[in-house]
């Protein structure tokens, strides 16, 4: 996609995304085994997913993804 798309095409089911989450939740608890921090680890996997999205997406995409977060962060939607 073109840093001009701004549209994300996940046709990923809900069974699929949240097998994906585990996923990266499990490699999360075993670097903390290895002993690095979740501090750490949590910004790692955040500028992973970033630098991902936007090879994806491109920026105008993300940029209007991370944008839209703040009120959904705001209502609870992740926690």
């Amino acid at each position: 996609m073109s840093d001009d798309d701004s549209k994300f095409n996940i046709s990923s089911t809900d069974q699929e995304r949240l097998a994906a989450m585990r996923v990266i939740a499990d490699a999360m608890e075993e670097g903390m085994r290895q002993g690095l921090h979740r501090d750490a680890l949590t910004v790692a996997c955040f500028t992973v997913v970033l630098q991902m999205l936007v090879d994806v997406y491109g920026r105008e995409a993300v940029k209007s993804l991370v944008g839209d977060m703040g009120p959904r962060i705001m209502a609870g939607d992740f926690g």
